[in-house]
């Protein structure tokens, strides 16, 4: 019972004591604009839209993203299973 107790105390102080120091990571903090406007010059990736016109999954269900309209909520759906047993569906 007292390794528990002095365990546990030592959490509380070790616990302590990281709280009380200064953070590290502010000093660190500097100004990198320049540097970013650097790696995005020297960059090879092409930015894109990010719109898809295939129904996908997302936070908020199935949807797809068409150009000039936005997102649309994908309702209908087609379900089979495989040779597995899998159940595999299709939105639409």
């Amino acid at each position: 019972m007292s390794s528990k107790l002095t365990f546990s105390a030592a959490v509380v102080a070790a616990g302590l004591l990281a709280a009380t120091l200064p953070g590290s990571a502010a000093s660190l903090t500097g100004n990198l604009n320049g540097l970013k406007d650097a790696a995005t010059a020297q960059s090879l990736i092409e930015q894109t839209h990010g719109w898809h016109r295939s129904c996908r999954r997302g936070l908020n269900g199935w949807h797809k993203h068409v150009p000039g309209v936005g997102r649309i909520q994908c309702g209908n759906h087609r379900c089979w299973r495989n040779k597995w047993g899998v159940r595999r569906c299709v939105w639409y």
